[in-house]
């Protein structure tokens, strides 16, 4: 037995393959009834349409045959995508590069072999479709034209199928590309509308001296406040719509967990301190969890703002547990908690609601949908457990093993040496609200 050799392009031509995303699917009629055609066309018991993977060739039809599969050098479909004509055997048992092949001398007993090459508009030949025999025969002018034009149909078939799965794709960005709309659009609507028009009022109240030097100060202090959550609110749905736009792929990497986790709290050591809570760490140095750099620092810094935004004279505790399969990062406080029937509407866009901290901060129920959103991209989960008056722990679910997100689902990439806190700002995250 003589295996083929690989063509020249074989690196060309395995990347041409597994860009049609066709191996290991599920049977299709279209390409079912070109081998049945095939098999009364050529009057032989097989026929397939067979594609030449690394080391193996994988049939997507087949009619004659009980596997789905063979090793590639046993193939003689091998043999086939070596040339641009028509390859024939027609008696396997007398030739030198077959009579031992197990295909030969066991099930399923080929004798006579014709394929035609399966070529993509690139020119790459991917796979063949054939005809085989178990006696020794030859094909007529008409079987051999025939074999021809059906193996032309099948590679536009092919790019038939490429082309609507492009288009499937472009349609399912469109549809995310027109819900992120929506929800910006709400976001500007519902949560930006109230705020500015308070603003407009109060800078009013103070270009016409309407008010007491008293109140003037009472009224700075409150735009102080509004414009310090408006920024919070922009903030984090620019670095949540900039990653839904997909402008860079989200980076994997060995994340030292609880350097990272000191690294966010630094810059917001001044708001726990004058709302008199205490902050504890509670994972071992060296710990590390395999994830994106950014999308930790969004999260991680959502969840503790939001752990002291409503608590005071409290608690707040990051932790971090690991088992087999997950590293869990737990942010737990002692604060004032959420009711039940909140719990369940935390991640849904449809429900959102405006909570109020312990110094009557207002935050616009976007935190956890964010929060909720990045983690999903990464193949992570956020679950929360809360009781009213005694505080809530929220926990981050991350796989050892990430799911790598599609081109379309990105995130920003902070630069070499970036802080937690420079790349938290540069990518324009901030804290927003719990719920």
């Amino acid at each position: 037995m003589k295996p083929a050799v690989p063509p020249a392009d074989e690196e060309q031509r395995l990347a041409e393959l597994r860009s049609l995303d066709i191996l290991d699917t599920e049977a299709e009629k279209d390409f079912d009834d070109i081998v049945r055609l095939v098999a009364h066309i050529c009057d032989t018991p097989i026929s397939n349409i067979s594609f030449v993977d690394a080391d193996r060739q994988w049939f997507k039809a087949a009619v004659g045959l009980e596997d789905r599969e063979t090793p590639r050098d046993v193939a003689f479909c091998a043999h086939t995508i070596l040339g641009d004509e028509l390859f024939v055997v027609e008696d396997a048992a007398t030739d030198e590069r077959f009579h031992d092949n197990p295909l030969v001398t066991d099930n399923p007993g080929i004798r006579f072999y014709a394929g035609m090459p399966l070529t993509t508009a690139s020119g790459a030949r991917i796979g063949a479709l054939c005809a085989i025999d178990r006696t020794p025969r030859q094909l007529t002018d008409e079987q051999r034209n025939a074999l021809a034009v059906l193996s032309r149909h099948v590679s536009t078939m092919l790019e038939l199928r490429r082309a609507n799965v492009k288009i499937s794709e472009q349609n399912r960005r469109l549809q995310e590309l027109s819900d992120l709309k929506s929800r910006l659009m709400a976001i500007l609507a519902h949560d930006l509308r109230s705020p500015m028009a308070n603003i407009v009022s109060f800078i009013s109240l103070l270009q016409n001296k309407a008010v007491t030097a008293d109140e003037q100060q009472e009224l700075l202090d409150e735009l102080a406040s509004m414009l310090k959550s408006t920024e919070y609110l922009l903030s984090n749905v620019i670095g949540w719509s900039s990653r839904e736009l997909g402008e860079a792929p989200f980076e994997i990497h060995d994340i030292p967990l609880e350097s990272l986790v000191r690294e966010i709290l630094e810059p917001l050591e001044k708001d726990v301190v004058a709302k008199a809570n205490t902050i504890a760490v509670e994972i071992e140095t060296g710990d590390t969890v395999r994830s994106d750099r950014n999308v930790l620092i969004f999260i991680i810094w959502n969840l503790l703002t939001n752990a002291n935004k409503f608590t005071r004279n409290g608690r707040i505790t990051v932790s971090a547990q690991k088992d087999s399969e997950l590293t869990r990062v737990c942010v737990r406080d002692t604060g004032m908690g959420i009711a039940p029937d909140r719990i369940s509407t935390l991640f849904d866009w449809n429900s959102r609601k405006q909570a109020v901290g312990t110094d009557g901060e207002r935050g616009a129920g976007l935190a956890m949908l964010f929060c909720h959103d990045f983690s999903r991209k990464i193949g992570g989960q956020i679950d929360v457990e809360s009781e009213l008056g005694r505080g809530t722990a929220i926990t981050l679910s991350l796989p050892h093993t990430p799911v790598v997100p599609l081109a379309s689902e990105r995130n920003q990439i902070p630069t070499e040496g970036q802080t937690a806190s420079e790349s938290y700002r540069h990518n324009g995250a901030a804290a927003a609200d719990q719920a």
